[in-house]
C-alpha cells in the first residue's frame, strides 16, 4: 500500500462509516450497549482471524499491551457513540462526529508533545465553516445530552487516532487489528456481565431484527473491514489528515439519504444550496490542511522557475 492507495482506502471505509448511524439509531434502548459491543467485536475478531491467522504466531507481550490500550480507547469511543446516536438523526450524528479532528492537534500536543503544523489550522477553520453550513446554522438545536455524548466520542476517537498512528508505524497492523477487537469483546463482556448482575438488565441477546441488522452491518463493515484498513492506512497518512478525510462522513451521509430512506425509513435529507456550499468547503478544507498539497505546489513552483 502506498500513500495514494491509503487515502483511497480511507475514503472507502468513510463511506461505510457514514451509513452506520442508521443502524446504530435502530438498536433498541433496552439492549445494553456493552452487549452490542461484545457481539460485534467478537464477530469482527473472528473475521480478521480468518484472514490473518498466521500472524497470531508472531504475537509478543508488547503488542498485547498495545492492543489492550487501543481496546480501552475503542470501548470509550463506542459506548459514547451508542449513547449519542440513540434516537438522533443520522445526519446530525455524522455532523457532530465529523468534528473530532479539531481535537487532534490539541491532544497531539498535550499527550504526545507534537508541535502542530500551523498550516493545518486554516484548513480546520474552513472545514468547521463547511460543517456549520451543512447543519444549516442550527447550533442551538444540537445542545442536548445526546450531542454531549457525541462530543465525548470525538474526544476519545481523536485520542485513538493519535495512539493508533504512533503504534501502527512500529507494530504488526494485523495483530493490532485482531488484538483490539479481541480485548474490546472481552472487556465489553465483563462490563455487560457486571452491569446485568449489579445494575439490572438482561444478560441475553435480544431477537429484535433491528438489533441483529445492526450487528451484521457493524461487525462486517466497521469492526472487520474498517478496523483492518484503518490500521494499515495510518502507516502512510498522518493522524490529522486521516481525521479530515473521516470528517467527510457528513457529506456521504447526506448524499446517501435517499437510499437510507428507502431501506430504513429514515428522515429524508434536503440538499439545499447552503449545504452544497458547505460540502464544497469541507473538501477545500481537507486539501488546505494536507501538508502534502503545499509540498506538491512548492515542488511544481520550484520546477517551473528552473
Amino acid at each position: 500500500m502506498n500513500k495514494l492507495e491509503a487515502n483511497v482506502s480511507l475514503f472507502m471505509i468513510t463511506f461505510f462509516a457514514a451509513i452506520q448511524y442508521a443502524f446504530l439509531a435502530g438498536v433498541p434502548a433496552s439492549v445494553s450497549h456493552f452487549a452490542f459491543l461484545t457481539i460485534t467485536n467478537l464477530i469482527g475478531f473472528l473475521i480478521a482471524l480468518c484472514f490473518f491467522f498466521g500472524e497470531t504466531f508472531r504475537i509478543d507481550k508488547k503488542q498485547i499491551g498495545q492492543s489492550i490500550l487501543l481496546a480501552a480507547e475503542l470501548i470509550a469511543v463506542n459506548a459514547c457513540m451508542l449513547s449519542g446516536t440513540s434516537g438522533t438523526a443520522a445526519t446530525v450524528s455524522a455532523c457532530v462526529m465529523s468534528a473530532y479532528f479539531v481535537f487532534v492537534p490539541l491532544l497531539g500536543f498535550l499527550v504526545f508533545r507534537e508541535k502542530p503544523d500551523k498550516r493545518t489550522f486554516p484548513g480546520i477553520a474552513i472545514v468547521l465553516v463547511g460543517l456549520f453550513l451543512m447543519m444549516n446554522g442550527d447550533v442551538a438545536g444540537l445542545l442536548n445530552k445526546n450531542i454531549f455524548y457525541l462530543i465525548l466520542t470525538d474526544l476519545f476517537f481523536a485520542l485513538y487516532i493519535l495512539t493508533l498512528g504512533k503504534l501502527s508505524a512500529s507494530s504488526n497492523p494485523s495483530i493490532l487489528a485482531m488484538g483490539q477487537m479481541f480485548f474490546s469483546a472481552l472487556f465489553s463482556f465483563v462490563i455487560w456481565a457486571v452491569q446485568s448482575a449489579f445494575f439490572g438488565g438482561s444478560f441475553q441477546l435480544p431477537k429484535d431484527p433491528a438489533f441483529w441488522s445492526g450487528v451484521i452491518y457493524i461487525s462486517f463493515f466497521i469492526r472487520g473491514l474498517y478496523g483492518i484498513v484503518q490500521i494499515y492506512a495510518l502507516r502512510y497518512v498522518s493522524p490529522l489528515n486521516t481525521s479530515l478525510i473521516f470528517s467527510t462522513e457528513i457529506v456521504m451521509t447526506m448524499l446517501m439519504s435517499p437510499v437510507l430512506v428507502i431501506l430504513f425509513g429514515t428522515e429524508p435529507e434536503v440538499i439545499t444550496p447552503v449545504r452544497a456550499v458547505g460540502a464544497l468547503l469541507m473538501v477545500a478544507g481537507i486539501l488546505a490542511a494536507d501538508s502534502s498539497v503545499y509540498e506538491t505546489i512548492g515542488r511544481r513552483l520550484a520546477h517551473g522557475k528552473k
